[in-house]
């Protein structure tokens, strides 16, 4: 039970949720490649046994979504989920939204919303948030590869939008809003599917409470996809019996193929995956070790 699964977040559900109910379901280690605040939805990534020691690698991929800000109230959470912080007549017209959006363009500077997980003394922001307590929080560099209006019409505009790693679409509205000397927030929200995702049929749990526990677990098999799916783009590097052990081992080993420049390989053994490792110099050190039992390799 290693491998992915793309699940289609429904809005009320938080990201740990649904970890939690696969988890049950399949009873096995399950991780989340990137959280998705409750009141959006869409494509969430889920890391299932050995998979989860490849989710940072995993969250490194561009996110793409879909987004509609509503202008004239301010919330505290910046969201439809929080309460009214202020309100303002000032609705501005397309043209000037237009204006701004390069701005938000390439790589900026962002401050991360008081409502997120980001720690704060080994605490989540939303925690201090939630007790009133009024945090500075550091801004940091995130990078947006593009933004465009979708549509502007009666105090809404959406937004179509492809980011890296630790960006808030919430974030975004906030400072569009202070640009633009308006109030705002963000009613709706969703994450589309990643490009190695494209092909794939989201799992959606809307049926959840129609179908039996044995029958879920059906359905969620069904749609897993192998350890290896996200890790198309590196090189495989096929290894015999006596060498699997040995990276298993954390050893490392000699291999002619190898170049003078550090590379990421995917190191396998007969079509299984065995480890992440990086080849350079006629070497190869392993990273993350992925398969769970090596002893009867080469039997």
């Amino acid at each position: 039970m290693n491998g992915w699964l793309s699940v289609d977040k429904p809005v009320g559900w938080s990201s740990f949720q649904v970890v939690k109910f696969v988890r049950n379901i399949l009873k096995v280690k399950v991780g989340h490649c990137g959280t998705l605040d409750p009141f959006a939805s869409g494509f969430l990534l889920l890391a299932l046994g050995k998979a989860t020691k490849l989710v940072e690698r995993a969250m490194l991929s561009e996110k793409h979504y879909t987004f509609t800000i509503k202008w004239g109230i301010s919330t505290d959470t910046i969201d439809n989920t929080g309460k009214i912080t202020s309100e303002s007549n000032v609705i501005p017209e397309q043209s000037q939204i237009q204006a701004i959006v390069p701005g938000f363009i390439g790589c900026i500077e962002q401050v991360p919303p008081m409502f997120s997980a980001v720690k704060v003394n080994g605490v989540r922001a939303y925690k201090y948030a939630r007790l009133g307590k009024e945090l500075k929080l550091k801004s940091k560099e995130v990078k947006v590869r593009s933004l465009r209006i979708t549509e502007h019409k009666d105090g809404l505009t959406s937004f179509d939008i492809v980011c890296g790693k630790g960006f808030y679409i919430r974030s975004l509205a906030y400072d569009l809003g202070r640009t633009l000397g308006a109030c705002c927030h963000v009613i709706k929200l969703r994450r589309l599917t990643t490009q190695a995702m494209q092909n794939q049929e989201m799992t959606t749990l809307d049926q959840k409470d129609s179908l039996q526990k044995i029958q879920m677990y059906g359905y969620i098999c069904r749609n897993i996809l192998p350890l290896d799916h996200l890790l198309d783009d590196i090189t495989v590097i096929n290894l015999e019996a006596k060498n699997v052990k040995k990276i298993c081992n954390g050893q490392v080993i000699t291999q002619s193929c190898c170049d003078d420049n550090p590379r990421e390989v995917l190191i396998k053994h007969k079509g299984a995956v065995i480890a992440l490792g990086e080849a350079c110099k006629g070497f190869i050190k392993p990273l993350i070790i992925l398969k769970e039992n090596h002893k009867d390799v080469g039997k």
